[in-house]
């Protein structure tokens, strides 16, 4: 499904258009859910697993994406997001 939360495809962060990865925002068992519902964004290696403000080794970054996917997932859908994804990601 096509992301609900980014448009173009550029780094989320950065807006760099080259060497970009498709982030899925829930991983692991949400992996699918992410994919379902369209809860994925580009980004650049640097911003994606290359570096230490990337979302996989920042929990700031990783945090925030997050919590803007929640968001997006609820203004989007009228599905219950915390049943679905199993955690309310705004108040943690």
């Amino acid at each position: 499904m096509k992301s609900i939360i980014q448009e173009k495809k550029e780094c989320f962060f950065c807006s760099r258009k080259d060497d970009l990865h498709l982030h899925h925002v829930f991983e692991g068992r949400n992996r699918g859910n992410s994919d379902k519902y369209g809860l994925t964004i580009y980004l650049c290696s640097y911003h994606h697993n290359m570096s230490d403000e990337s979302v996989h080794f920042d929990p700031i970054y990783d945090k925030l994406m997050k919590i803007i996917g929640q968001l997006y997932f609820e203004k989007t859908y009228e599905d219950d997001f915390i049943k679905i994804f199993r955690r309310n990601y705004k108040e943690d």
